[in-house]
C-alpha cells in the first residue's frame, strides 16, 4: 500500500501537468476581439487588452503575451514559436493552412507593443 502510494507520487511529480501560474484578469465585461484580426489590443495604463486569445489578461510586453499563447498551446490555440533569432512562426493545428511567419518588429507592431 505504502509502495502504490510513493509510486504514484512519483509518477505525478514527473508528469507535465501542472496548474498554471496565476495572472491579473481584466473586467469580465470586456469583449475579445475577433479571431482574425490583425490589429493591436487595446492599450490600458497595465498594458495591452482585448489581445487574441488572451482571455481576458491584460499583457505589459510581447514576451508576456507570446508565453501565455504557448502555454495556451496544450488546449490547441494558436502560438508563436520563435524559429530564429527575431522570427517567428504562427503554430497553428491546421495542417491544410498557410505557413505563417513574422519578425518580432512586425509583431510588436501587430499588436500594438512597444516593447
Amino acid at each position: 500500500m505504502i509502495v502504490d502510494v510513493l509510486l504514484l507520487a512519483a509518477m505525478t511529480a514527473g508528469s507535465p501537468f501542472r496548474p498554471l501560474p496565476e495572472q491579473p484578469a481584466i473586467d469580465a465585461n470586456a469583449s475579445e476581439r475577433s479571431v482574425g484580426s490583425d490589429r493591436g489590443g487595446a492599450p490600458t495604463k497595465e498594458g495591452i487588452a482585448k489581445l487574441p486569445f488572451a482571455q481576458g489578461h491584460v499583457f505589459a510586453t510581447l514576451d508576456d503575451y507570446l508565453a501565455h499563447l504557448k502555454r495556451q498551446s496544450a488546449i490547441d490555440l494558436p502560438w508563436w514559436r520563435e524559429v530564429s533569432p527575431g522570427v517567428y512562426e504562427h503554430v497553428r493545428r491546421m495542417p491544410e493552412g498557410e505557413r505563417e511567419t513574422a519578425t518580432r518588429a512586425e509583431l510588436l507592431k501587430r499588436f500594438g507593443f512597444s516593447r
